[in-house]
C-alpha cells in the first residue's frame, strides 16, 4: 500500500499536467486568432502607406471652357462731308456694302430700294443729302380722302426712311445733324425724310 506522501505527489503532478495542457490550448486558440487578423492588417496598412486615392473620371455633363475671342472692333467711318459725299464716286456703293455687312435686318432691306445719291442741297437750314429710290408715289389727295391703306404706306416708307438714316449715322462720321431725302420712283416727291444724327433712333428721325 503507498503511503501518503507519495499519493499527494502523484495528485499534484496531475494537476500540472492538466494546467499545462489548458495553457497549450489557450495559446494555440490565440495563436491562430492573431495570425487570422494579420493579412487585412497588412491590407490597410498597405493602402495607408500608398498615399495615393484613384482619380474619379471626368463627368460627361461638366461644361467646357469658353474660349475667349478678340473683341471686333468697329467699323472705321467715313470723314467726307456730305457735298463730297454725294459729288465723290464709289461712296453710295461703299454705303451699300457697309450696310450689308454691318446693318441690321432692317436697316438692310430699306437700303436695297436705294438706287444711287442725288445730290446734295441745304434745306431748313441743314445739310441733306437726296437719294433716289423705287420707292412708290404716295398720293397725298387719296390720304386726305381716308384712303387708310395709303395712309399706311405712308407712315411704313417714312419708318423705311428712318431705318437708312440710322444706318447712314453708323456709316458716316457725323459734324452736324443732317437730313436725309428719299425720292420716289418717279423723283418728283419724296418717299421719306429723316434725321441724320447720333440719336437717330431715339429721335424717330426727327430733327427738331
Amino acid at each position: 500500500m503507498a503511503s501518503k506522501s507519495s499519493q499527494d505527489g502523484a495528485l499534484g503532478c496531475g494537476v500540472v499536467v492538466v494546467i499545462a495542457l489548458i495553457a497549450a490550448l489557450v495559446s494555440q486558440c490565440s495563436g491562430s486568432d492573431d495570425h487570422s487578423d494579420t493579412p487585412s492588417a497588412h491590407r490597410s496598412s498597405a493602402v495607408q502607406d500608398s498615399g495615393t486615392v484613384p482619380a474619379a473620371p471626368p463627368s460627361a455633363n461638366t461644361p467646357a471652357q469658353p474660349t475667349k475671342s478678340a473683341r471686333p472692333r468697329p467699323p472705321k467711318k467715313v470723314t467726307l462731308s456730305l457735298a463730297e459725299i454725294a459729288d465723290t464716286p464709289g461712296t453710295f456703293e461703299q454705303f451699300k456694302e457697309f450696310v450689308a455687312k454691318h446693318g441690321a435686318a432692317e436697316q438692310k432691306k430699306a437700303v436695297k430700294h436705294l438706287k444711287g445719291w442725288r445730290g446734295y442741297k441745304r434745306k431748313l437750314v441743314r445739310p441733306a443729302l437726296e437719294a433716289s429710290s423705287d420707292y412708290p408715289t404716295i398720293d397725298y389727295e387719296a390720304i386726305d380722302g381716308g384712303d387708310q391703306a395709303e395712309e399706311y404706306e405712308m407712315l411704313d416708307l417714312e419708318k423705311q426712311g428712318q431705318y437708312i438714316a440710322e444706318a447712314f449715322a453708323a456709316w458716316w462720321e457725323i459734324d452736324e445733324t443732317a437730313v436725309l431725302q428719299v425720292y420716289d420712283r418717279g423723283g418728283e416727291y419724296a418717299a421719306s425724310t429723316a434725321c441724320i444724327r447720333p440719336d437717330t433712333v431715339k429721335k424717330e428721325g426727327a430733327c427738331f
